[in-house]
């Protein structure tokens, strides 16, 4: 099946509502749902827990099929933060692979993974892969061997992503860029050979992994009931300025440091910057040192790790606009969550966000690294209103077109 799922393009409200209703019955597919992610999970007092966003996509599938069997590195103890959301659906099985965090750490445990995958696919009927995966060549293999054809969902762009900014050093950035373009490699061929198929998060992506059954979508987590809506923001005495996301070199940050310096507005301004730097506390640092020296630091709110939910979901209801100056991006979820919380979006023209974002209509798109054209797009926001009240209303729109509901639904098209 070849899909076009343009951003934009949707069927409204009553659609969605009986989306909700095809994904919730209890008329399952007599068949059996294999799913491999790189993801980590934990096993905890009797249950499993992993990242909300990609756990709320596997209940929903859990809804669709008899079974479900995950394989997925996994560790015994009590999740941290990112891991805390419980899979719900009763109906899933692990097939754990050795516990690894990184595509480094799995290259001791190639025969460990390999068998892992081997017992998921002699397991399941329907196929499906979540992003890059370690030995993506020995799971196509194995689709080879059990003639079974995967659904893989492309969620970014890891070779445009390390060329964006020096990670560890000239060497082992070599090194992972050579690995991210074998993985392109074998997960093309492999599709090509048994006949699968792909669901690309942007048309960027969708253009790389081009074929007769390719997709292009763009990821959701918001569900129907966390969408709020509002007409208007920037009417109080402040500018409330909000940013979500990793704290990571890649997220473009110090653009937007240098930007709000540069903003010429009849207000005074605030920054909070909601996200973890573990594992970039140099990248923290390297922050730090340009607030102090553009002497804005009373200007800037650091929240570090919040929860997804109500708690975040409080940031973006109190703020007045949302940037996300990003150097690399697939379809970010949370451009789809802050127009479903009515707020007006700022975001660069990377990867698959011009799927996502129309610009001028339900959000402004800037160049990356452009400090004067981002400084220039929160005052446009600012100043005139009726566009600002604008982008609220259409963003809004699209992000209810743009459920979770509506994300499986087009990953349950693509496994059938």
């Amino acid at each position: 099946m070849n899909l076009s799922l343009a951003a934009g393009k949707h069927k409204g409200r009553q659609h969605i509502l009986e989306m909700s209703t095809i994904l919730t019955n209890n008329d399952r597919k007599s068949c059996k749902l294999g799913i491999i992610t790189a993801m980590h999970m934990f096993d905890y007092q009797k249950g499993l827990y992993i990242q909300l966003d990609f756990g709320r996509v596997i209940d929903r599938l859990a809804k669709r099929y008899e079974k479900v069997y995950l394989c997925a590195p996994v560790k015994k103890g009590k999740p941290n933060q990112s891991r805390d959301y419980r899979l719900k659906a009763e109906n899933i099985e692990i097939v754990a692979q050795p516990f690894h965090l990184r595509t480094i750490s799995s290259l001791k445990h190639c025969w460990g993974i390999s068998s892992a995958y081997a017992r998921l696919f002699r397991k399941s009927d329907v196929i499906f892969l979540r992003g890059m995966i370690p030995f993506v060549c020995m799971a196509y293999l194995w689709a080879v061997v059990f003639r079974k054809k995967a659904c893989h969902w492309i969620v970014t762009n890891p070779i445009a992503l390390l060329k964006s900014h020096r990670r560890a050093g000239r060497f082992l950035d070599a090194l992972s860029i050579l690995y991210a373009w074998q993985d392109r490699l074998f997960t093309k061929l492999g599709r090509a050979l048994t006949g699968g198929s792909f669901i690309c998060n942007g048309e960027e992506l969708g253009k790389i992994y081009k074929s007769a059954r390719t997709a292009v979508t763009i990821s959701s987590t918001i569900r129907d009931d966390e969408i709020f809506e509002r007409e208007d923001s920037c009417n109080s005495n402040t500018l409330r300025i909000l940013f979500i996301g990793f704290v990571r070199p890649e997220k473009g940050l110090e653009y937007l440091l240098e930007a709000v310096s540069r903003v010429k507005i009849d207000k005074p301004w605030e920054l909070t910057i909601v996200g973890s730097w573990n594992g970039f506390d140099y990248y923290h640092r390297k922050l730090e040192r340009i607030i102090a020296g553009l002497q804005i630091g009373d200007r800037i709110r650091w929240t570090g790790y919040v929860p997804y939910g109500p708690e975040m979901f409080e940031y973006m209801r109190e703020s007045d606009l949302f940037v996300l100056p990003t150097l690399s991006e697939g379809t970010p979820r949370v451009l789809v969550e802050a127009r479903a919380n009515s707020l007006p979006i700022i975001a660069t023209r990377v990867g698959g966000i011009p799927t996502s974002v129309t610009n001028g209509k339900d959000g402004l798109l800037v160049v990356a690294k452009d400090p004067k054209m981002l400084a220039e797009a929160i005052e446009r926001i600012v100043r005139e209103g009726d566009l600002r009240r604008s982008l609220i209303k259409n963003g809004l729109e699209f992000a209810k077109g743009r459920t979770v509901n509506q994300f499986t639904k087009e990953v349950i098209e693509q496994l059938e």
